[in-house]
């Protein structure tokens, strides 16, 4: 699960139960990624609006990296300056 902690659609406060809920029923397999002042689409946004813009490339790399997990895709080679460093939260379980 992924979610903007500026969302104002589906707040980080939902993603939080969810994920506890999953846990509470032993769900095998889920994680919750929460990125700071990113809202609805991924793109940042203040608590109040929700601008639209591309989807930041960090949360483009969590996507990847699960799909690859997840369905066996092969690695893609991507420069390194394509990514950034930014402060999210991960819960596996």
């Amino acid at each position: 699960m992924l979610n903007g902690e500026n969302d104002s659609q589906t707040t980080v406060q939902q993603a939080f139960l969810l994920q506890q809920r999953l846990t509470d029923v032993n769900h095998p397999d889920h994680t919750l990624i929460t990125y700071p002042d990113l809202g609805h689409l991924f793109y940042p946004s203040s608590q109040w609006q929700t601008d639209i813009g591309p989807i930041q490339q960090n949360v483009l790399a969590d996507i990847y990296s699960w799909l690859e997990t997840h369905n066996g895709f092969t690695p893609m080679t991507i420069s390194s300056s394509s990514f950034y460093t930014s402060n999210t939260t991960k819960i596996k379980n």
